[in-house]
């Protein structure tokens, strides 16, 4: 068919891609938690831009954490924040009277976390396929190169945009 040029620097790219994003996979749902008890120093409002309609709070905590929380403001300065054990992600906000770990909306939770899963899987078939010796077309190298490319933007995007 042709020879691709580069796609040794394409396999190992995604090889990167898929260590990460599994590592953060491992991190957040398979390790256990680190737990501390913190308190609030500091928050503000997050709203929309048009409306400046509230649409969630971040908090900044006496030991360095940063999480934000969706249209509902913590009561109390005394926190309880469980973090992933090698990102350091904040995954689980608790208060003495109520759990706000629903409305946590920064990290690798959720629809983000969901992202990293659909990168993990499209990298691993993408590296199944590029892997083999057999020929391939233009418009398939391609296909399976710009899909996890498509996801890793969209990843990251969520990720800077919650973080």
């Amino acid at each position: 068919m042709f020879n691709i040029k580069n796609k040794r620097y394409t396999v190992w790219g995604m090889v990167a891609v898929l260590v990460f994003s599994v590592l953060i996979i491992v991190d957040a749902v398979f390790l256990p938690y680190q737990q501390s008890e913190e308190t609030i120093e500091y928050y503000g409002i997050r709203r929309q831009v048009r409306s400046r309609e509230v649409v969630g709070y971040y908090y900044y905590t006496n030991k360095g954490g940063r999480f934000s929380i969706d249209k509902d403001y913590i009561r109390g300065s005394s926190i309880v924040l469980k973090r992933t054990l090698l990102f350091k992600q904040i995954v689980q906000v608790k208060t003495s009277t109520r759990d706000y770990t629903p409305l946590l909306s920064s990290g690798s939770n959720g629809f983000t976390l969901v992202l990293f899963v659909i990168l993990a899987f499209s990298c691993g078939i993408s590296l199944y396929k590029l892997g083999g010796n057999e020929p391939m077309t233009v418009n398939r190298y391609q296909n399976f190169v710009m899909f996890p490319a498509f996801f890793l933007f969209c990843t990251v995007c969520m990720w800077f945009l919650f973080n």
